[in-house]
């Protein structure tokens, strides 16, 4: 995932046996980097998430204008236990599905500050799960078509990725986005490559990138195969690396409504790790938005500003907080 400014993450993992609890098991990128999935009986995660917004104002600034995607309560997904902020927002509001904070400073100091302050649940859902469940989380077809179509950075149409979906055969659903997820690993090369976004068409002619162009080539060609998919953008526990800030995807399939994915995940050498990868997850995944091109956020992903009058610089950060864990059984459907 791109950002624009400074980040730092903080993982605080509470002490538990890494095999019992976790099950830890180690994997290589192609690109020789770690990975440690844990397949598990890991079914969900209480956590706090302190996002901080710093603003240094040179010159002067007559108004400042923030506005940050906020995570809401969502079935099967997450449970949001709180949300504090200082200072108060100047307003909260709601719009393609999601919700907001706006904090709007009039004449500011040289430097400002904005905390949020989220407590969450994380609930463990993937494709294993989910077909366990009684209840789908079935979507109406005027929904589904959204999530068809063709945009930014998700060219479904491009020839290339038109070309690729017709190669991939099969007859069973849950197939063929089995081998979309394969062909995505097997011809994407992990990267951190910058701040802009390449979507899926350059992506695929570079044959790297990071989280998002995964995301966005997963989706593209899952939508060329008319299965509905979508990007969702969000923060995850799972790595350690570059940023919490992350971009994974979901499927919607006929028998199990949607279904999340992690293409980036899945992008390991060995194929038996590469099918856990594919079908179960771990709770570490805080959504919050399903909208690829976020027109509120001036098409970023996460928070979007603007000033009026002498220059505005912001540095945002992360500080994540495992605060409970907790198990049961893993029983094999």
């Amino acid at each position: 995932m791109k950002f624009r400014n400074l980040l730092v993450v903080l993982f605080l993992i509470a002490p538990v046996s890494p095999v019992d609890a976790v099950g830890r098991s180690m994997m290589q990128r192609r690109n020789g980097s770690t990975l440690t999935p844990r397949i598990t009986t890991l079914q969900n995660n209480t956590v706090k998430l302190n996002l901080s917004y710093d603003f240094a104002v040179h010159g002067e600034t007559r108004r400042i204008s923030l506005i940050v995607a906020l995570p809401q309560t969502m079935p099967n997904r997450q449970k949001i236990l709180s949300i504090k902020y200082s200072p108060e927002p100047t307003r909260l509001f709601s719009g393609n599905g999601n919700r907001y904070a706006e904090f709007v400073f009039i004449n500011p100091d040289k430097q400002v500050k904005v905390e949020i302050n989220i407590k969450a649940e994380l609930l463990r859902y993937d494709l294993f799960t989910a077909r366990g469940q009684l209840k789908r989380n079935y979507s109406e077809s005027s929904e589904l078509e959204n999530f068809l179509k063709q945009e930014k950075y998700v060219e479904k149409g491009h020839p290339i990725i038109q070309e690729i979906a017709q190669s991939i055969e099969g007859q069973i659903e849950v197939e063929i986005v089995k081998k979309v997820y394969n062909y995505v690993a097997d011809n994407m090369k992990y990267t951190v490559h910058g701040r802009s976004d390449w979507g899926a068409v350059k992506a695929l002619q570079q044959k790297k990138g990071d989280c998002s162009e995964y995301a966005d080539l997963f989706v593209a060609i899952c939508r060329a195969k008319n299965i509905p998919a979508r990007v969702t953008t969000g923060y995850t526990m799972q790595y350690d690396a570059v940023s919490s800030k992350h971009n994974w995807a979901e499927v919607y399939l006929k028998d199990f409504g949607w279904v999340p994915f992690d293409p980036s995940w899945g992008d390991v050498e060995n194929t038996i790790f590469r099918d856990r990868a594919f079908s179960r997850l771990r709770p570490v995944y805080l959504y919050l938005s399903y909208v690829r091109n976020d027109e509120l956020l001036r098409n970023y992903q996460f928070c979007a500003f603007r000033y009026w009058g002498g220059k505005v610089r912001l540095k945002d950060s992360i500080e994540f907080k495992l605060l409970a864990a907790g198990f049961a059984p893993l029983k094999e459907r």
